[in-house]
């Protein structure tokens, strides 16, 4: 299984590009001498994405914080937000949330994955396919592209669109301009089906 976390060893003789600049990055927060709420500064950092999955993605942690709901301190520094995104290791911050940006290049993509969460997918460049499965029999051979296999369905999402992911098996994969999004990821229990939990699958 290939794993979906931005800190892991980088394989950079398989990478392959992103087409889109460093992400910038400005988290809020009190100054130091704040008393009233009313003196807030920005912590603005800009940083390159971390290829993973055998370099066919990029990825980076934004923020991430634990328990819901969870306590913003009054002032924190740039060590704090590095701090908070060291929690995380892989898509889900167990009992907590995340958000974290990807990159996927043109036409590369990811295999079938299903996490027990709750995701908030915002596309910000490009456009990419929405895979998902689907047993209905005029799924049968496949529709929304020629190269969906049969039973897949592939919806194409672009820049200024939203998808939120349930707990559900899914794919992505990438037109010829490439796609960026930004996820917010929620923890979440397991979806039930006939009193059984769903099981997470990793990226194959």
């Amino acid at each position: 299984m290939a794993s979906f976390d931005p800190k892991a060893p980088v394989d950079l003789a398989n990478t392959i590009p992103t087409p889109f600049p460093p992400f910038r990055r400005i988290v809020t927060t009190h100054t130091s001498t704040d008393t009233d709420g009313s003196d807030v500064a920005l912590l603005e950092s800009t940083y390159a994405l971390t290829p993973l999955l055998g370099g066919r993605a990029h990825a980076g942690y934004v923020f991430a914080s634990k328990d819901l709901p969870t306590t913003s301190q009054h002032s924190i520094t740039s060590s704090d937000v590095e701090k908070a995104t060291d929690q995380c290791s892989g898509v889900v911050l167990d009992n907590g949330v995340n958000g974290q940006v990807t990159d996927l290049p043109p036409n590369c993509g990811v295999g079938m994955h299903r996490t027990s969460s709750i995701d908030y997918n915002i596309f910000l460049k490009g456009s990419a396919y929405l895979i998902t499965p689907s047993k209905d029999s005029k799924h049968a051979n496949g529709t929304g592209h020629a190269d969906a296999k049969p039973g897949e369905v592939w919806t194409k999402v672009s820049a200024g669109e939203v998808v939120v992911q349930r707990g559900t098996l899914h794919a992505w994969k990438a037109t010829e301009e490439g796609a960026r999004w930004c996820t917010v990821v929620v923890s979440a229990k397991a979806v039930e089906v006939n009193g059984e939990a769903l099981k997470d699958v990793d990226f194959d």
